[in-house]
């Protein structure tokens, strides 16, 4: 298996521009993530027919390639060896990665980098809400009473739990001021001190921030001719993000200009005093009324519009998955869990989970259309249930997007799906996998509604998809009925076999042999690549000429390197300056490391297309010096005539 491994990596490398294109390299729990230099190089349709490829998208400055579990790491690991780069963390390519977005990818790369450490609190805190809202909810399994009124000695316990969940939530800025001052490049500590002051108990709690406008009771700090609010942060996220950044700003400048042994004492100080006070002059205020603008939006969008609103989000959500704008909504999201207690729960979840839910069932219907093509269908089988559990990117780009009238059909499915969520109002809790099993995220009055969102959402999505593949899939079931003629052909195709001799090599095309100094390439006739002969070839295909390896199979594809079994090194090079095609017209049919026995097909190119692009077809087969070579054959020959003697 780890030589199937090898030769995965080796047709991965050669699909994407070969190791002079690949600047870094890491991998996930499912995917080999690489930065190109040139993604105009990446040969898609041949990394699609490769056994183990799931699928591939563009991503973030990242050229991602979806392997699946256990096998990712293992074709990593031949991967790094082949292409001769080094291992690197996630985090590295990131870095590099971002060296090819624009502003916009890089705002919101920020955020997701920002939120993804702390969204384990997240999660954990709104868990432990819906098991105390389970305790407390009347008449859930009790009639007419909740858990607690029914069990009193389960009183204490409930109320633990209750201050088990609203701690992740109270103390939300103190998170995100360590995660984000750590993005910047301050020191996280320092930002989990923004945080603290921004929720300090001696400020007004930002919940009560509206109702103290209206009373007009809002308390002041007067100093310098400024009056700035002492109004705290509870429940907001970018304040603190965009304080953060200043406290990045103003202690990186410091460190520059405060003297080594002063450094440890004067830059914390100053640090904190210059972006505190920056923060509720200027920072806190104007991203406050940013936040609420973002988080009342949405809520327009679900309680106003409702049904529309619903459909809206659903169907666009997986535009933005292909983009990655889609990591912009974690923001809202974690505003709206943090204001729980006044919201009563977020209506984005239930939306997204039935997006990714029609996105599983679209990919299971292709399973279910699929009867020709094995890959295809083993691929939509596999990455539809993964979307029902929340992992959507091997459905999306493995195999609707592929086939474009399933992802139409998701997006349906997914609309209605979350059009009817919005309408019976199913709100979650906390933040989670978004699939079916992202029931535990849910209030438990809305549990039973959730789980008819995603019924809802998958039927729809499979039966569009199943009328749609109908009327649209055309494109399909050509390549099913291509790809079961490719196979059928090849099986029928017969291997020529002879018994070779030591020291001897067999004609690899059929054709007309002249000697290498006719060969009409000044380095190829003075023997500087070694000596041996020119085959004119009138059919366009090139087998082994002997029994042994393939030493080297070019990134371009029009040459290959062998090895015999007896040592004899051996360079077939089809046409004259063919390089420059960067291996269109050619097929490769091995690749480096095979192993091969003399007849085996190892390469097919187009001769009329070639031709017509300018080039001369005239193949080189040459030993390379010191050996002694005897040419014992030209003119017309077959493929596996002996042509040449080695001494």
């Amino acid at each position: 298996m780890e030589d199937n491994y090898g030769k995965t990596a080796q047709e991965i490398l050669d699909c994407v521009g070969g190791k002079d294109n690949i600047i870094s390299a890491a991998h996930c729990a499912t995917r080999l993530r690489l930065v190109l230099k040139d993604d105009s190089l990446i040969n898609l349709d041949d990394l699609e027919k490769i056994d183990l490829v799931k699928g591939n998208f563009n991503n973030g400055g990242q050229f991602q390639i979806i392997l699946g579990t256990g096998i990712v790491n293992k074709v990593y690991a031949e991967f790094i060896k082949i292409a001769n780069i080094s291992e690197m963390t996630k985090e590295e390519l990131k870095q590099q990665a971002a060296k090819k977005m624009n502003p916009v990818q890089k705002l919101l790369k920020t955020l997701a980098d920002v939120f993804v450490p702390i969204l384990p609190a997240l999660v954990a805190s709104g868990l432990l809400m819906g098991i105390n809202n389970i305790l407390t909810a009347q008449g859930m399994f009790v009639p007419g009473k909740s858990l607690v009124e029914a069990f009193p000695a389960i009183k204490d316990f409930a109320e633990m739990v209750n201050l088990f969940s609203n701690a992740g939530f109270t103390f939300l800025p103190v998170l995100i001021g360590f995660s984000a001052a750590k993005i910047f490049g301050a020191t996280p500590i320092l930002g989990a001190v923004m945080g603290a002051i921004m929720i300090h108990p001696d400020l007004l709690n930002g919940y009560g921030y509206g109702q103290a406008l209206l009373d007009g009771t809002v308390p002041y700090w007067h100093m310098f001719g400024f009056s700035v609010a002492r109004v705290g942060y509870q429940g907001t996220v970018l304040p603190v993000i965009a304080s953060s950044f200043c406290l990045a700003v103003v202690e990186k400048r410091l460190r520059k200009v405060v003297p080594a042994m002063l450094d440890n004492i004067v830059t914390p100080l100053l640090s904190v005093l210059l972006a505190g006070a920056l923060t509720f002059l200027f920072i806190g205020p104007v991203m406050r009324g940013v936040g609420d603008v973002m988080t009342n939006a949405v809520m327009w969008l679900f309680f106003d519009l409702g049904a529309l609103g619903g459909l809206i989000y659903g169907v666009t959500y997986p535009l933005l998955v292909i983009t990655g704008m889609h990591h912009s909504l974690v923001t809202a999201e974690t505003q709206i869990l943090a204001n729980i207690g006044t919201l009563g729960g977020s209506p984005t979840f239930a939306v997204v989970a039935a997006a990714n839910c029609a996105q599983g069932a679209a990919a299971l219907a292709v399973m279910c259309r699929t009867k020709n093509d094995p890959k295809m269908k083993s691929m939509a089988s596999a990455s539809g249930v993964s979307s029902l559990l929340g992992i959507t990117e091997p459905a999306i780009f493995g195999v609707n997007l592929k086939l474009r009238y399933p992802f139409y059909g998701a997006l349906i499915g997914g609309g209605i799906g979350a059009a009817y969520a919005t309408i019976v109002r199913v709100l979650s809790v906390s933040q989670g996998p978004c699939g079916v099993i992202g029931v535990i995220c849910i209030r438990p009055d809305c549990m039973l509604q959730f789980m008819i969102s995603m019924a809802v959402a998958m039927a729809c999505a499979f039966g569009a998809t199943m009328i749609l593949g109908n009327v649209l899939g055309k494109k399909e079931k050509e390549q099913e009925e291509k790809a079961g003629k490719e196979r059928t052909a090849a099986a029928a195709k017969p291997v020529k076999r002879i018994e070779t001799e030591p020291g001897c090599i067999y004609a690899p095309v059929e054709g007309k042999v002249i000697p290498h100094t006719e060969i009409p390439d000044a380095t190829f006739a003075a023997g500087v690549v070694g000596e041996g002969v020119g085959i004119i070839p009138v059919k366009g295909e090139v087998v082994a000429p002997f029994d042994g390896q393939i030493s080297m199979f070019f990134d371009t594809k029009h040459a290959i390197g062998l090895v015999s079994n007896d040592g004899v090194e051996i360079l077939i090079h089809v046409g004259i300056n063919t390089v420059e095609l960067n291996g269109k017209h050619f097929t490769p049919l091995k690749q480096s490391g095979d192993q091969v026995k003399a007849g085996d097909r190892l390469l097919e190119f187009d001769m009329s297309a070639i031709k017509e692009a300018g080039y001369d077809l005239t193949t080189a087969v040459l030993v390379p010096a010191p050996n002694q070579v005897e040419v014992v054959k030209t003119g017309e020959v077959e493929t596996l005539e002996k042509i040449i003697t080695i001494s």
